[in-house]
């Protein structure tokens, strides 16, 4: 008998965990995205913040970096489109204030996106930067409350944002939101973002968001509802007040999320604004469009480049010392080749290396490295205008190296897939080519780059763009090495290779 209990009492047990599986489940999902406009990153987690500091704590919270010069100013109409179409500027082409000449109706925001795919969501937008109203969020939104925070103020606006949220969120069904907050960056403007008032704004951002999130928690029906709270920033601000340039300080953003199927912690890679469509889409269970430039947080694809072990500065005496960002031992099976008598010049990029964007662009900045966008973590860069840097070695000779491939399997398959993002500056003879090799044979060109236009060339600049293309197997072969080459380079610009992937079918 008490077996049969026992095996009862377990039953029962299952059962009951099976049905709290159920229910956690069947959580209804929302999402909370909080704009805080020239928010730095540094500076917010930094202050006492304390909502902030909590939503950290219990989710993900990383810094990242803007796209600079080459692909847009770092400035609020290409940012907030940015983060609110999924898509970087040279698609949804805001590239300043005035939205002049953009396509912002071939990239709708996630809002509109939700609102499409499932018209019984609840869509609402706060914001008190009128242009967010009227030309990014344009429709898509079951409501819209816009306020003008250049002439009210923008302490008196966001204090009105944010009791039409508080109402909104207490009281609505709430599926989707967007709240933006502008004073930081009216601080950042008038005082700098050392300054005590800039501080003083994120800590009233910091006491609006704590509002926002009591609401959410007063709702009726928390215990059943999965919140997904994320906070983001356009761009950053300098010491002294502005933005619009490269610096690092301006190009500074980042991505904080709580709640959802976001990872906790710090990533290893660091994210991109791109990432924050994608993760909403993801958690209301909306497929996102091909068109994104980027991936739910936790699920962009691993790529090689990213297990490198970096160096601290050697010759690049304008990076600071702290920041590890560059290699030349090539990982995973990759290898780096330069030619014979190729002269010695900045040692960092004494060939092909291993670098971040944080180390690459503060070598020089303001010459459009800043606009590799799509690379992630670590990529691989030939930069023969930084090389002769030091001893003018293109006076003796020219930059030749290569980045080869690991051998690929190609036994009984007829056709070799290659895809990559290309960021790539033409001047001069500079050359840049993508060959293959089977079984160690002749190499055969697949893409070249250089001072020519054509079917077969690229042209000119060709600034990170995702690139692929498909080399046939000759009869028999058995391994392919694809190589990427960069040569009859002196003093000239660059080549930067990320995520390369070699598939066959």
């Amino acid at each position: 008998m008490r077996r049969t209990l026992s095996l009862l009492s377990a039953l029962v047990a299952v059962a009951g965990l099976t049905s709290g599986v159920a229910a956690a489940a069947a959580k209804t999902p929302k999402v909370l995205v909080i704009g805080l406009d020239g928010a730095r990153f540094d500076k917010l987690m930094a202050a006492d913040t304390p909502n902030v500091h909590a939503l950290v704590q219990r989710g993900y919270a990383s810094r990242s970096s803007l796209y600079g010069s080459g692909m847009a100013p770092t400035v609020s109409g290409p940012g907030w489109s940015t983060i609110l179409t999924g898509v970087w500027p040279d698609k949804h082409k805001v590239k300043e204030n005035s939205f002049a000449g953009n396509d912002l109706a071939s990239h709708p925001s996630w809002l509109a996106r939700a609102e499409t795919a499932n018209p019984a969501l609840d869509t609402y937008a706060a914001v008190d930067w009128t242009p967010i109203g009227d030309k990014i969020l344009r429709t898509g939104q079951d409501r819209k409350f816009v306020q003008n925070g250049d002439s009210a103020g923008y302490e008196k606006t966001d204090e009105q944002v944010a009791v039409d949220a508080e109402k909104h969120l207490k009281q609505d069904k709430a599926d989707a939101s967007f709240v933006y907050f502008g004073q930081t960056d009216e601080a950042g403007h008038g005082h700098g973002a050392d300054s005590a008032q800039y501080e003083a704004s994120l800590r009233t951002d910091d006491a609006l968001i704590g509002r926002l999130l009591a609401a959410v928690d007063a709702r009726a029906n928390r215990a059943g509802e999965d919140w997904l709270i994320m906070i983001s920033a356009d761009h950053g601000h300098t010491a002294s007040g502005g933005h619009g340039g490269d610096s690092p300080e301006e190009r500074m953003t980042f991505v904080i999320a709580a709640g959802g199927a976001v990872p906790a912690g710090t990533p290893a890679v660091a994210p991109k604004i791109v990432d924050i469509a994608p993760t909403v889409l993801r958690h209301l269970g909306v497929a996102a469009p091909a068109v994104y430039d980027g991936y739910p947080l936790g699920a962009a694809p691993a790529d090689v480049f990213d297990t490198a072990t970096l160096k601290p500065r050697q010759d690049e005496t304008g990076v600071p010392a702290g920041v590890l960002g560059w290699t030349h031992d090539a990982p995973g099976g990759w290898t780096v080749r330069n030619a014979a008598g190729m002269p010695a010049g900045v040692t960092e990029w004494q060939g092909w290396a291993f670098t971040t964007d944080d180390f690459w662009t503060r070598t020089a900045p303001g010459q459009q490295r800043e606009a590799n966008a799509r690379a992630r973590g670590v990529f691989a860069v030939a930069d023969p205008d930084e090389w002769d840097d030091k001893g003018s070695p293109s006076s003796r000779g020219t930059f030749d190296s290569s980045l080869v491939s690991p051998g690929l399997d190609v036994s009984g398959k007829s056709t070799v897939d290659v895809s990559f993002v290309s960021h790539y500056r033409q001047e001069g003879t500079q050359r840049g080519a993508l060959t293959a090799s089977f079984d160690g044979g002749p190499e055969q060109n697949v893409l070249a780059y250089g001072p020519e236009s054509g079917t077969a060339n690229k042209g000119g600049d060709v600034l990170s763009v995702p690139t692929s293309a498909s080399v046939k197997v000759p009869a028999g072969a058995r391994s392919v090495k694809l190589t990427w080459r960069l040569y009859a380079a002196g003093n000239n610009w660059y080549w930067a290779v990320d995520a390369p992937r070699l598939t066959t079918r």
